[in-house]
């Protein structure tokens, strides 16, 4: 990739967690400090949510763009070098902008839980992501970052206060606060209807080792 007009298009921008992450990138690098970019399909929406950013937001570029206008989302790959995508049920929306990532070698993350539709793109993308060196991550939000984080923080306090880090580390979750979006209740719809009609995705689902190489 040449060149590109843009560090990060947002994709998605108007979704729940589309509106979080375009207010915390506006919050903390403005327009300048990071050349970004907000994308979705409705130019209304898109401008309605830039507008409620704050003073200066104006600035911030608009591009339009269908999950399912590949044409579209190769030209958004085009200007940018990662892609943040919060278009979901990733299952029913997210393959095409993989694939135009792969193709173009962008860069990419999204936040989905979804592991089963994780499996099937790395089982026909990895190859070309290889190739053309676009790096693909998946799962960058609630479903990841607290085991994340929380491995990260036991292996530091481990090598500080035994010289050594832990073998073998186990999360469980006891209690939740908060409520699911709209989308991700869509996901999880998506994925029941999925598991039922798939005994292979059902072995997939019950295997936590099921995306691991």
């Amino acid at each position: 990739m040449s060149n590109p007009s843009f560090d990060i298009v947002v994709f998605g921008a108007t979704s729940f967690v589309g509106q979080i992450l375009s207010q915390y990138l506006f919050d903390q690098y403005g327009v300048s400090k990071v050349r970004w970019a907000m994308a979705g399909r409705s130019q209304q929406k898109l401008e309605e949510v830039r507008s409620q950013l704050g003073e200066g937001a104006a600035d911030i570029p608009l591009l339009i763009a269908d999950a399912a206008d590949d044409e579209a989302l190769a030209s958004l790959c085009a200007q940018t070098q990662v892609v943040i995508s919060t278009v979901g049920p990733y299952a029913l929306y997210g393959e095409s902008m993989i694939r135009a990532c792969c193709d173009s070698g962008t860069d990419y993350c999204d936040l989905t839980g979804e592991a089963q539709w994780i499996k099937r793109m790395q089982d026909r993308y990895e190859e070309k992501a290889k190739e053309t060196g676009a790096r693909i991550v998946h799962s960058c939000g609630f479903d990841s970052i607290p085991s994340d984080l929380g491995v990260h923080f036991l292996q530091q306090h481990a090598q500080a206060k035994f010289n050594s880090h832990c073998n073998n580390i186990i999360m469980r979750v006891k209690q939740l606060t908060g409520t699911a979006s709209g989308g991700t209740i869509a996901s999880v719809i998506n994925l029941t209807k999925e598991a039922v009609a798939d005994k292979k995705i059902r072995k997939e689902m019950a295997n936590p080792y099921s995306c691991c190489p």
